[in-house]
C-alpha cells in the first residue's frame, strides 16, 4: 500500500484546521492546530500512539487546510466542520449539541439563571426566550457553563425549583443568601441578581471577576479551589480571542476574494463558516466556461431571505448579485473595512494566497 507522501514545507506554521481525505475523496477526519505544520508532522514523523491514529494515517490520500487567525477560531471552525460533515474518525464532537449558548433569566418573583440553547442552523434568538430574558450568545457552551456557574455561586443566587420551605445545603456552603427563609430580603436578592447580569452582559468581564475571586481564595489558603479557578480562567481567556467564523446573524453570507485569474469563496450560514473553501478559475476566455464560476457560486445562495456578498471587488461580484435578485433574494455587496466581516474576508485572502503559492510551486 502506498502511504501519503507528507511534505512539511507544504503547510504553514499558522493556526487553522486540517481535513484528511482517503483515495475516494471521502473526508476521514477534521482536526485543529495552533501550528498546522507542527501538528501534521506529529502524524507522520513519529509512531502513532493509538491504533485508531495508525489506521487513519494508512488511509490518508490528501490533506486540505483552512487557515484562520487564532486558536479560538480554529476550535470553533473544527466544531462547525465536524458537525457539518460528520467524518468517521471524529466521534466526540459529533455528539455535541450544535447551539448558540445563552443564559436565561426566569420569569419568577425571585428569578433564577439557567442555560438556554438555540439551534445554530437557524437564525439566532435574541432578547427573549418565550417570556424569559436572554443574555448572550456566549462564545461557546463551555464558556457559558463556566460563566453561569461562577455567577450563581459568586452572587449567591438561588437554584432551587420550586422555592423550598427550608434552607438547603447551598446556604450553609455560602453559595446562597437564604432568601427562602428570609435570611435576606427580596430587595437584596434583586440587587445581587442585577450585579450578576451586569457582569454576564460583557463576556470579557467574567474572567476579570474570576481573577479577583481566585486571589481571594489564595489569601484564604484555599489553594485547591484557587487552582481549579485558574484552569477555568485560562480557558475562558483563550475563548475570548476575536473570531469571525461563528458570529450570530439572522441571514446568510458569501465571502469571495478575487485574484487575477482565480477566486476563493466561503459560504457562511447564519454567521457560521462550516464548510470547505471553494477555489475556482474564473478567467478562461470566451468558450462558455467563464460562466461556470458564476453557476458554482450561485449554488451557494440560500433558498430565500437575504444574503450579503462580502468581497474585495464589487464589480466582479455583480453576476452573483444579479443571480440572487433573479431568485427574489435580497442581496447586497459589502466591501468591509473593519470588524468581523473584514476579518472573514481576510481569512479568505490568506487562504487564497496559500493556495496560489502552492499551485505556483507545483508548476515550477
Amino acid at each position: 500500500m502506498d502511504f501519503y507522501r507528507f511534505e512539511p514545507d507544504r503547510y504553514p506554521e499558522e493556526p487553522g484546521c486540517y481535513l484528511m481525505f482517503d483515495r475516494s475523496g471521502r473526508l476521514l477526519y477534521v482536526g485543529k492546530a495552533v501550528n498546522l505544520r507542527r501538528r501534521l508532522c506529529s502524524y507522520f514523523q513519529s509512531r502513532p500512539d493509538r491504533p485508531k491514529v495508525a489506521r487513519l494515517v494508512q488511509e490518508i490520500a490528501d490533506i486540505e487546510i483552512m487557515i484562520v487567525g487564532n486558536e479560538n477560531e480554529s476550535l470553533t471552525l473544527e466544531t462547525n466542520l465536524i458537525q457539518y460533515y460528520l467524518p468517521p474518525y471524529n466521534r466526540a464532537k459529533k455528539r455535541e449539541s450544535s447551539v448558540y449558548p445563552y443564559i436565561a433569566v426566569t420569569q419568577e418573583p425571585l428569578p433564577r439563571l439557567s442555560a438556554a440553547d438555540r439551534d445554530r442552523q437557524a437564525p439566532p434568538a435574541s432578547g427573549r426566550n418565550g417570556g424569559e430574558r436572554l443574555i448572550g450568545p456566549f462564545p461557546n457552551p463551555v464558556f457559558r457553563n463556566y460563566a453561569l456557574e461562577f455567577a450563581i455561586d459568586s452572587y449567591r443566587l438561588r437554584t432551587c425549583e420550586p422555592i423550598p420551605d427550608r434552607l438547603c445545603m447551598r446556604y450553609y456552603l455560602g453559595k446562597c443568601g437564604g432568601v427562602c427563609e428570609l435570611k435576606e430580603s427580596e430587595e437584596q436578592y434583586d440587587e445581587r441578581l442585577c450585579d450578576a447580569l451586569r457582569m454576564l452582559a460583557d463576556p470579557g468581564e467574567v474572567p476579570r471577576e474570576m481573577e479577583k475571586a481566585m486571589e481571594v481564595l489564595a489569601t484564604r489558603l484555599q489553594f485547591e479551589k484557587a487552582k481549579d479557578m485558574h484552569v477555568r480562567l485560562s480557558a475562558l481567556r483563550s475563548m475570548l480571542d476575536v473570531q469571525a467564523v461563528n458570529v450570530p446573524r439572522d441571514y446568510h453570507q458569501i465571502a469571495v476574494f478575487f485574484g487575477t485569474t482565480h477566486l476563493l469563496a466561503a459560504r457562511i450560514e447564519y454567521g457560521m463558516l462550516r464548510s470547505r473553501f471553494i477555489w475556482l478559475d474564473y478567467d478562461k476566455g470566451d468558450d462558455g466556461s467563464k460562466e461556470k464560476w458564476v453557476q458554482r457560486l450561485t449554488s451557494l445562495l440560500p433558498e430565500e431571505g437575504k444574503v450579503e456578498i462580502i468581497t474585495n471587488d464589487a464589480d466582479r461580484a455583480e453576476p452573483i448579485l444579479q443571480a440572487a435578485r433573479a431568485r427574489r433574494i435580497k442581496a447586497k455587496p459589502v466591501l468591509p473595512a473593519k470588524g468581523a466581516k473584514r476579518r472573514l474576508l481576510h481569512i479568505c485572502e490568506r487562504n487564497f494566497i496559500y493556495r496560489s503559492e502552492f499551485i505556483r510551486q507545483n508548476k515550477t
